[in-house]
């Protein structure tokens, strides 16, 4: 189950990308990737590279790069933004004692089955069933497991942390489903709301971040059964 945490980059082509990025907001420092992006991506398929794993793959390390860039003339600031960008939409997991209000005792019975962060926890949470079950191993109670699954679901969308997932399974935004469905507007005012009452995190976030996460759940996998 592993792969159904995050979108299976060797399903993902470097023609769908190209497509998706035409319509996708990034980052300012990241838009060089929108920079003559059918062309470069020409190139990169007469290189022998068809989809995003194919790239973070042969474009592991600053010596590959900028020997790919000799031979294909695609500028290394483009390569390594690339690189940079695909590698985003797999975030790192969540440590599990990141998590905001979920308690010590939870945690320690969690590590015990060798359960540490997300990643980890996924494949024990995905349906009814693999829930029940971990709550028969651990003792911990449905109700958390369930509040876990939530956060370890959410936080596989890109830019979101052990903070904000707390602040979306808070709201009415509490799984990736609805984060990908929702009105970027009305989550920004709910998910504003909260963290005023709660202060998971300081500062305010504005209608781009929320436009950019909610564009971002839309690539993960729908993977959770609740």
């Amino acid at each position: 189950m592993e792969n159904n945490y995050y979108i299976n980059l060797n399903n993902y082509f470097l023609s769908d990308y190209a497509k998706e990025l035409e319509h996708t907001e990034l980052l300012p420092s990241r838009k060089i990737i929108q920079e003559k992006t059918k062309e470069r991506f020409s190139r990169l398929n007469k290189e022998g590279i068809k989809n995003l794993n194919d790239v973070i793959t042969v474009l592991k390390s600053k010596d590959q790069v900028k020997a790919f860039v000799k031979k294909s003339s695609i500028p290394e600031e483009f390569l390594t933004i690339l690189v940079r960008e695909i590698k985003s939409m797999q975030p790192k997991p969540v440590i599990l004692n990141d998590l905001l209000a979920i308690s010590k005792t939870t945690i320690k019975k969690l590590e015990k089955l060798g359960i540490k962060n997300t990643r980890e926890l996924f494949e024990f949470v995905i349906t009814e069933k693999n829930r029940k079950e971990l709550c028969s191993r651990t003792g911990i109670n449905s109700k958390e497991i369930l509040e876990l699954t939530k956060l370890t679901d959410v936080s596989r969308i890109k830019w979101v942390g052990a903070n904000f997932a707390r602040v979306l399974v808070d709201s009415s935004y509490d799984t990736v489903k609805k984060v990908a469905k929702a009105d970027y507007k009305k989550l920004l005012e709910e998910i504003n709301k909260i963290n005023e009452k709660k202060k998971y995190y300081k500062g305010r976030l504005g209608l781009n971040d929320m436009k950019l996460c909610v564009l971002a759940a839309k690539s993960v996998p729908d993977t959770i059964k609740y």
